[in-house]
């Protein structure tokens, strides 16, 4: 499994990995998060896309910068490749900027 987020630029490898590098960050900086499909999937073969929302309250500590208490919400979209019926790569596309100016 390959997880890639644009924001990042680099790629994480493997389900563990990208579990604690990347759904752990996410969830201790936003404990209340809620990650909210906002279209219907799109399919292609073994491919599929989606247009989600990310929102929250930023209460923990967020790429090593202290909790801001702010609210947050910004859109994205994931491209997600399957095979034999697991998750092969994920990668998120989503308005870095926003989220940076929201947590200022």
């Amino acid at each position: 499994m390959s997880y890639y987020d644009a924001s990042v630029g680099k790629p994480v490898v493997g389900k563990q990995q990208a579990t604690h590098d990347v759904v752990k960050t996410f969830v201790d900086a936003v404990p209340d998060l809620r990650w909210e499909m906002t279209s219907k999937p799109v399919y292609n073969g073994d491919t599929i896309a989606f247009q989600w929302r990310f929102t929250g309250i930023n209460d923990g500590a967020w790429a090593g910068t202290p909790a801001t208490h702010k609210k947050i919400s910004f859109d994205g979209v994931s491209f997600i490749r399957v095979a034999q019926g697991k998750i092969i790569y994920q990668g998120d596309y989503y308005d870095s900027k926003k989220l940076t100016d929201e947590l200022k």
